[in-house]
Formats: structure tokens, sequence, C-alpha cells
């Protein structure tokens, strides 16, 4: 189907979650090194900060590519890139596969799964949105698009490591296995894709067409003052996204000495606590999120510190249960701020730069995926529990932020425009 042509749509069909399932494989190939750390540690005799710090370097890849790929799905559309994105993850995890020839491809595999992430987070998350909207789906409400994308990335972020960690201990073969059973996945998912629809030009031309110039000029008032918000009260919150998740089944598994013995087993189970509380938390951001203020940010990062405290607690009483509690609220943390973070972006985002400002989003949140990387750095010479204190103050310092701007530079100036000719015609390109 060509953009701009005329739209026959089924309810029964669902050309939103294709695009959607593109960011779970691509986030399945980012996140299934995870399960193999303990296994390079162990097998291969890599060190504790080299298979750490490959964990993180994929976002020297990742930033750029959010970035570039943000700005260029808003001018060319959303489907090309999506499907950069995936067959660079297979690539990846081919290029994953060559550990035996020592740590290169590793770094190699981690730059490609970077670069695919931060295109498929940039174009497939914006694209999920517009498909989840007219024309190309009836009956979504406001918000589904954010919901839809934020669950499925999550998905692919809890099955990667924890399928990957199942076949690492239950399957010969675990510099393989994983890796293939990824690229088994993503060769169908292509073809699939392949038949889905263009979103970004259909939806330029529409709000050209259709949005008068008293609505356009009133639109853009609105969306410079949501750019606003988007530094003042998403920004902050933004980074703890993955540093919640990354700390919840990196660091606190290191972080809490009794289980040393079983650190496989251990380190899996945080994955899938992690993750699990990640997917499962999040219907519960979509009710707290309110046009009026940003609560639900403001939830996320206060769930966030609540697990850094308890994790405090589990360092300080070598305690590997009180460490699963602290997995299980940093993994809640993550869900309520993906979900919570993407509706406020989505709200208040001019849809000719809603793949920009995604990618900036996501940007600042794999800022936070460089925790476990920074964290092992430092404590050659900081004790855990002087780390574990300083991000609590951290997190503290953003929660006090967003609450301070938290009803400020809200996205209601289009309301302004609803007795106006062309105003649904700009209601319609803003959802």
């Amino acid at each position: 189907m060509k953009v701009g042509e005329p739209t026959t749509m089924s309810s029964s069909v669902k050309y939103w979650f294709p695009a959607a399932l593109s960011l779970m494989v691509v986030g399945w190939g980012a996140n299934q090194y995870v399960a193999l750390l303990v296994h390079y540690k162990q097998d291969h005799g890599f060190s504790e900060l080299l298979v750490t710090s490959l964990l993180g370097v994929y976002v020297v890849a990742l930033v750029p590519a959010l970035l570039i790929g943000g700005r260029y799905s808003d001018k060319t559309g959303r489907k090309k890139l999506t499907i950069i994105a995936v067959s660079l993850s297979m690539a990846a995890s081919l290029t994953l596969m060559g550990v035996a020839w020592g740590p290169a491809p590793l770094f190699v595999g981690r730059l490609l799964a970077g670069a695919a992430t931060g295109l498929a987070m940039a174009a497939a998350t914006s694209w999920v949105k517009e498909l989840s909207q007219r024309p190309w789906d009836a009956h979504a409400v406001p918000g589904s698009g954010a919901r839809r994308a934020s669950l499925l990335t999550s998905a692919g972020f809890c099955l990667g490591p924890v399928i990957g960690g199942i076949l690492v201990a239950a399957v010969p073969g675990p510099d393989f296995v994983p890796y293939a059973v990824h690229i088994l996945l993503c060769i169908p998912l292509l073809f699939i894709l392949l038949k889905l629809p263009e979103t970004r030009e259909r939806q330029g031309a529409s709000a050209q067409i259709n949005a008068g110039p008293k609505a356009a000029s009133v639109a853009a008032v609105a969306h410079a003052g949501g750019r606003k918000r988007f530094w003042a009260v998403i920004a902050p919150a933004a980074p703890w996204v993955f540093a919640a998740a990354t700390m919840g089944f990196v660091v606190i598994p290191e972080m809490v000495p009794a289980m040393r013995e079983e650190r496989l087993i251990y380190t899996t189970v945080t994955v899938g606590i992690t993750m699990g509380f990640g997917v499962l938390i999040q219907p519960l951001a979509r009710r707290l999120d309110t046009v009026s203020n940003a609560r639900s940010l403001l939830c996320g990062v206060t769930v966030v510190l609540l697990g850094m405290s308890v994790g405090l607690s589990a360092i300080l009483l070598n305690s590997p249960i009180l460490g699963l509690v602290t997995s299980a609220l940093l993994g809640c943390g993550n869900g309520l701020l993906m979900v919570s973070g993407l509706l406020e972006l989505q709200r208040a985002a001019d849809p000719n730069e809603l793949g920009t400002l995604t990618g900036f989003f996501y940007t600042l949140a794999y800022a936070g995926f460089l925790a476990p990387t920074i964290i092992a750095f430092i404590a050659q010479w900081v004790s855990n529990l002087w780390i574990m204190g300083g991000t609590i103050i951290l997190c503290m310092i953003s929660l006090a932020v967003i609450a301070l701007n938290s009803r400020k530079h809200l996205p209601q100036a289009l309301e302004q425009v609803d007795a106006e000719p062309g105003a649904q015609a700009m209601r319609t390109a803003r959802s």
C-alpha cells in the first residue's frame, strides 16, 4: 500500500501489531547479551569490567542512530528505517556468535545492536503511534500507540535475556543457540513488515491541506510549549527508564554477595523479575496519566527511588530476597516511566517532529543504560553502599525537578482553536 492511497480498512486488520513486533525482536536482540554475561566470564575468562563495558558500549552506536533516525523518519517515513533496524539486529546476533575469536566480535555485535535499537526506537515507536489512529485503526483511543509500543518493547527486553538464560543453562552451544533463535524470529517478520503501509507522508499531507492558517499558528505556539515541557518534565525522568532496569538485573546481582555461587541462576531470575514487572505494571501507568500534571512520571520516579532504597538495605543485610524485591520495584519503575514518558511525549509533540523528540527521549533513557558500566568503574575505588547512596541522591534531585515543573507548559493551547475552521484536522494530526 502506497502513502496517499484510499484505505479500506477492515476492523480485523491490525497494522500496528507487526510494527510493534519489530520493537520486540529488536529489544530481544539488544538484551539477550545480558543472559550470557556470567557465561562469558566463567567459560571465556573475560573480566567483569570487560563484559559490563560491552553491555553498555552499544549506546555509542545507539545515540546517533536515535538522533539521526528520528529526524530522518520525520522526513522520509518510518517503514524503511524499521526494516533496516530489524536487519541490523539480525546482523548483530550473527556477529556475536563469533566470540570464539575473542571479545572483538562482541564489541562489533554490540555496536550493531545499538544501531538497530536506536533506529527502531525512533522510527518504529512513531510508526506504531501513527498506525494506532485513523485511518489505520478506527477503534484505538488516545494513548494506544504509546502503550502498545512500550508494552512490546518491554516484552522484548524481558524475553531476550530470560529465554537466552534458559538456553544457556539447558542447551549445548550457548555461544550460538540464543542468537540463532533470535535470527529465526526476525526472518518472517521482515517479510510481514514489507506489506505494512507507510504513515508519515499521508499524515504530513493531510495536516498541510486541512489545517487553517490560524489553527496552524496556534498549534505552533502549543507545540513550542510542548518542547519546553519535554525538557522540563520528561527529560529529567528519562534516564531512570533504563537505569532502573539495568540496576535491577545487572547491578543488584553483583552487589548482593550471598548468591555468588549461583550467580547465573540469580541473574536470570532478576532479569525475569525486573522486566516482567516492567511489563505487568504498564496498565497502571495509563490509569495514572493525566493531562493536568506529571502525576504518572512522578509515581514512576518515586518507585525507582523506593527500589534503590530497598537495594541499599539488601546490600547492608547481604539479603538475596531483598535483592529480588529491589529488582521488582525497579522493574515497576521502568515500566511506569516508559509508558508515562511516551504518553507525555506523544501528547505534546508536533507530528512533524514526533520522531525527533522520540529520539531525544530514548537517547536520554539509554543514557541510564550506562549505569552498570559507570558503577563497575567507580566500584574499583568506592564501596557499593556509597554508590547506591549517590544514585539515591540523584534520583531525589530528578524527582524534585519534575515536581516543580509538573503543571508547567501543559499542551492545552490547542483547545483554543476548537471553534476555529480546521480545528478538527489539527486535533487529528496531533493525535
